[in-house]
């Protein structure tokens, strides 16, 4: 979907005979950031992996008090372009780090702390690049990768819910697959956070925001006694990284998936520690 515009993606719909269909597709369509790897880099940039430009008054993030988190991503936010619906902070950055070896899946309220983001005032080159923690595992010390950021449509998964509302057929849904499919490598910030097998990773934030473990049916039970379903809009994609080649040799699982997610209050009030991640894979 590089590059589209709403008016390509209306007529293209038009060809491939989902013109009843595209109102309400573009309707839930959102503004997002396609994020492209480029070459090996240990420069103070946007970029995957490497070794971080973290302030010296971050410590390392660990899980469980003593497994070192691997360092994914990091973001100059000033040379970001501005997305509507994802208000990040004009300057300063940003830092991921995810537990590469535990593989936790964020379900689990437990696991928070498998996944940690780190905003800083201060813009990458102010600061050196930090030498990794002395207990990660070499094959979590990833090669640095330059990340590229442009604005790009994205598009919605076409889910149970919209296919009973507007009675879609198998001949619309394959149609639509094609057209939409599920471009692994693919690599996002704001936007749909479209799952791959499909579980709505907004709705698992808000549930485990709450303390319940979604990784049961259970908890998606008690999810809709307590009311918390709607809420599950107010979550936005933060991060959405891919596995393989195209993610700097990062294997989430097989064919796995990871999704920062952050609720909206905590975006405006740069409470970042509040980030819940889920992991998915086919």
């Amino acid at each position: 979907m590089l590059l589209m515009t709403i008016q390509t993606i209306r007529r293209q719909m038009k060809e491939i005979g989902l013109e009843r269909l595209a109102a309400p597709i573009l309707a839930r369509t959102r503004p997002s950031l396609r994020l492209t790897v480029g070459e090996p880099s240990a420069q103070p940039v946007s970029r995957l992996g490497g070794q971080p430009n973290l302030p010296k008054d971050i410590p390392w993030p660990v899980w469980q008090e003593e497994q070192p988190l691997s360092f994914i991503a990091q973001f100059h936010l000033a040379e970001l372009p501005a997305v509507r619906g994802l208000a990040l902070p004009r300057s300063g950055s940003l830092f991921f780090f995810y537990d590469s070896d535990a593989l936790p899946t964020g379900y689990d309220p437990e696991e928070k702390s498998g996944a940690q983001v780190f905003y800083s005032a201060s813009p990458l080159a102010a600061n050196g690049a930090r030498t990794w923690h002395r207990d990660l595992d070499p094959e979590f010390r990833y090669e640095g990768f330059a990340l590229s950021a442009f604005p790009e449509i994205s598009l919605p998964e076409m889910d149970h819910e919209f296919m009973n509302e507007y009675q879609v057929t198998g001949e619309e849904f394959r149609a639509y697959f094609e057209f939409a499919p599920l471009a692994y490598g693919e690599h996002r910030m704001g936007g749909n956070a479209v799952p791959i097998n499909g579980g709505d990773p907004r709705l698992h934030a808000q549930l485990v925001s709450h303390g319940i473990n979604c990784g049961y049916v259970d908890g998606y039970d008690e999810g809709r006694r307590l009311g918390l379903e709607a809420g599950a809009a107010d979550w936005l994609l933060l991060l959405q990284l891919d596995s393989g080649g195209e993610c700097a040799g990062m294997y989430w699982n097989e064919g796995g998936r990871i999704y920062f997610m952050i609720h909206k209050d905590d975006l405006r009030r740069r409470r970042f520690q509040n980030v819940h991640l889920t992991l998915q894979w086919i």
